[in-house]
């Protein structure tokens, strides 16, 4: 009883195998630093957003209103 096939020894095929998966782990290594990427783009954004209400706070502007300048 044989468990596994052989290897196929046709290299080629082999390749197109190998860079299949590659490509594959690739991408989903991209699309997992693309989503950590955009989740600390949206933390920053509420940092500032913090930053620009306490400014705002310290001089007495209401932080939906603009100075005008």
């Amino acid at each position: 009883m044989m468990m596994f096939e052989p290897l196929n020894s046709d290299g080629r095929k082999r390749s197109a195998v190998y860079h299949a998966a590659r490509l594959s782990m690739l991408h989903h290594r991209v699309v997992k630093r693309m989503d950590k990427v955009d989740n600390m783009a949206e933390e920053v954004e509420r940092a500032v957003t913090s930053l620009v209400e306490a400014a705002h706070a310290d001089i007495g502007l209401d932080p939906g209103k603009r100075s005008g300048i």
